[in-house]
């Protein structure tokens, strides 16, 4: 009986004997597309999210970080959500 491809391209036969645990992305590599898309999701919205609460505290000259310096507290937010966005991003470009 012959095998059914999901619109995927044959394996050669050096990855013929692997099983198929995913899409297929490069020659012999395999990556499982749902924890990726999942992964990246939840990195944006979070870095989206932080971005966008940091920025209408500092707006509305409230404190970003009780007890903490104000341009340090909103440096170190804007860090956090660019590095979650960059990551998120990341994770969405490894698909």
């Amino acid at each position: 009986m012959r095998a059914v491809h999901r619109g995927l391209a044959p394996p050669s036969h050096a990855a013929a004997s692997l099983p198929d645990r995913g899409i297929r992305m490069r020659e012999g590599t395999y990556m499982e597309s749902g924890p990726a898309i999942f992964t990246g999701t939840v990195f944006a919205l979070f870095g989206t999210a932080l971005l966008g609460w940091t920025t209408a505290r500092t707006w509305r000259r409230e404190p970003v970080a009780t007890g903490a310096h104000r341009a340090m507290s909103v440096t170190v937010a804007s860090v956090a959500a660019l590095t979650a966005l960059a990551l998120g991003a990341w994770c969405l470009t490894r698909l």
